[in-house]
């Protein structure tokens, strides 16, 4: 990230109104972090994921922007189109 833009997200932290906003959408943000995370390490492209996936770049695309939150059934032919597994465990706050 670059140096404007860390320096104005950090900013806008400090806005409190803001970070409640920013802080509900970390689940997303991990979500997409992890989807763009196992696609690189397949060494995949977005339109080969979305080949192997049956369904288009464009669609791809969406799911690794984090918003909205993928089907789980969604998310296991993503992950199985990049060679991983979906695993899910809640815990606690």
């Amino acid at each position: 990230m670059g140096k404007k833009i860390r320096d104005m997200k950090e900013g806008l932290l400090r806005d409190d109104e803001f970070r409640r906003e920013y802080d509900a959408l970390e689940e997303e943000f991990s979500i997409a972090a992890q989807l763009i995370e196992a696609r690189s390490k397949a060494n995949l492209t977005q339109e080969q994921v979305a080949r192997r996936m049956g369904t288009t770049q464009s669609v791809v695309a969406r799911l690794e922007s984090g918003h909205p939150l993928p089907s789980l059934r969604t998310l296991r032919r993503y992950a199985s189109a990049v060679g991983s597994k979906v695993e899910i465990k809640l815990v606690r706050e």
